[in-house]
């Protein structure tokens, strides 16, 4: 009798406890799902960077000036001058040609969810020996700093007689390609909630990333049957870009090309030329154990302006000076990185 009484006393205590954790759950549940709702609600932090080549930080300042007249629930505007400190503090040197790494690193220095930067350049161009005209560049680039990856790039060119009309359409063009940019942002983060909220529902296909000992454990590499080159974009020969673009793309066991994810990013249309080059690539499956096998590798392609593309200048602005002086530093002491197969 008493040993009947001690288990039935055993079965009530352990349904109470079943009842808690059942209700400690369904709270940890309810409270996920009202952060997920309050992040989704929350005013988008952003910070705007000056932009390489606008000493005046003119265009930065417009860019911070047009989220301030956004719907002020929409942006949580970062004061500029900690985002300069912070960005000074993050080793940040206006480079533009980041991997996502590097871009998240920033973001996370910056404290924001999303940030701008870019690049502007304003130069003379010679239509003859007594002719010539201004034209002013910019490249703006939206990054998010979760992924870091390039939520947008935009790119606009405007052109007059006088330089200082030639900036004053381009300020009206980056004015005007302001809803696109808090498009773009509103989009990301509705796709950030979503992913969030599925992130246990998907279970993604079993893909081998390409080590470099692959082949040396009993693994055969793909065999590409051509080597294609990328082609180096109008907008990145007008700005005279030099980039290197990291891609990681999905060779299948069908001998098709798969995902591709952009993991180093330079705007300028490079991203899609080079993403484009990759589509056409055609191969032999790697091949593991006699089977044909799907694998992720890293490709990467380096964009310099071809000699035959190259202006003589005219009249150069301190920005191009720069500009060729990084060139030149890249050449002589060109950067070190690894690199996974294949490399093209």
């Amino acid at each position: 009798m008493k040993e009947e009484i001690k288990n039935q006393k055993a079965k009530i205590k352990n349904k109470k406890c079943d009842k808690a954790q059942v209700i400690l759950l369904f709270s940890v549940f309810c409270l996920l799902i009202s952060s997920f709702d309050v992040f989704a609600q929350a005013p988008i932090r952003l910070a705007v960077l000056d932009f390489d080549g606008d000493e005046q930080g003119k265009f930065a300042d417009l860019l911070r000036s047009l989220s301030r007249t956004s719907d002020s629930s929409q942006f949580e505007l970062l004061d500029e001058n900690l985002t300069r400190l912070a960005a000074r503090g993050a080793g940040y040197d206006r480079n533009l040609n980041l991997s996502r790494a590097e871009a998240r690193a920033l973001g996370q220095s910056l404290g924001c969810e999303f940030y701008i930067l870019g690049k502007v350049l304003v130069t003379r161009r010679a239509v003859s020996a007594d002719q010539f005209y201004y034209e002013a560049l910019a490249g703006s680039f939206v990054v998010e700093t979760r992924t870091g990856a390039l939520t947008l790039f935009i790119f606009d060119r405007a052109k007059a007689g006088d330089e200082q009309k030639a900036r004053d359409q381009l300020e009206e063009l980056i004015r005007g390609e302001w809803p696109r940019c808090v498009s773009a942002i509103v989009s990301a983060r509705k796709k950030q909630v979503a992913e969030i909220e599925t992130a246990t529902q998907t279970s993604a296909p079993l893909i081998e990333v390409l080590s470099d000992d692959f082949d040396a454990h009993g693994g055969e590499l793909p065999v590409f049957y051509q080597r294609l080159k990328p082609a180096y974009t109008e907008q990145a020969d007008l700005v005279g870009v030099t980039a290197t673009v990291e891609l990681e793309a999905v060779f299948g066991a069908d001998g098709k090309v798969g995902e591709i994810e952009v993991t180093r990013w330079a705007g300028f249309g490079l991203d899609e030329s080079a993403i484009a080059t990759v589509r056409q690539l055609g191969f032999k499956p790697a091949r593991r154990d006699g089977k044909n096998v799907t694998i992720r590798a890293l490709v990467r392609y380096n964009f310099r302006r071809p000699p035959s593309q190259a202006v003589a200048p005219q009249a150069a602005s301190p920005e191009e000076i720069e500009r060729i002086r990084r060139s030149l530093r890249d050449i002589l002491i060109p950067k070190q990185s690894p690199v996974k197969r294949p490399n093209f």
